[in-house]
């Protein structure tokens, strides 16, 4: 029983380990480095009305002042994420744009080079023909795996009474 629940544990644990490691360095490079990108400064709306209360300025809200003014589609905005006090939005163009909208309403927008288009398709799940939701909850089975046979491994065995001869 040990020996297969550590055979077990180890190669589900290099499966997991691979996914774990790609997902930190493609978000490492999408978030901490700014060697592929360039700033954009051919946008012809470089800022967004800001809404009258604060917690109006949500996810949605910068979805739609970005279609709104005419220069983005709804087709073109591939992901928006709250970051702090600001909003990151990826565009799809050629070549892609990260938006960074400011408390304040401020667009600064920098273009990506084809590899971080990459790294982001690798970070998100957006390979082709490729169910992504399937292999997270694979991935994410075997994680929970993990943990048990970690703990079925890693815990002290009992010890069985021994018998008294008489």
């Amino acid at each position: 029983m040990f020996r297969q629940n550590r055979t077990f544990h180890r190669y589900a644990g290099l499966i997991v380990s691979l996914f774990l490691l790609m997902w930190a360095v493609t978000g490492f490079l999408l978030l901490n480095v700014p060697w592929y990108q360039e700033e954009a400064t051919d946008l012809k709306v470089t800022s967004i009305p800001l809404p009258d209360k604060a917690e109006a300025y949500t996810i949605s809200y910068i979805g739609e002042q970005l279609t709104a003014t005419g220069e983005y589609s709804w087709d073109e905005i591939r992901s928006i994420a709250k970051s702090g006090e600001a909003f990151k939005v990826y565009i799809a163009r050629d070549p892609i744009l990260r938006l960074t909208i400011d408390e304040k309403g401020h667009i600064h927008a920098l273009k990506q080079d084809p590899i971080l288009d990459l790294f982001y398709g690798l970070h998100v799940g957006e390979w082709e023909d490729l169910n992504y939701v399937t292999v997270l909850e694979v991935v994410s089975i075997l994680t929970i795996l993990l943990v048990i046979s970690g703990l079925i491994y890693f815990l002290p065995r009992r010890k069985k009474p021994s018998k008294l001869q008489p």
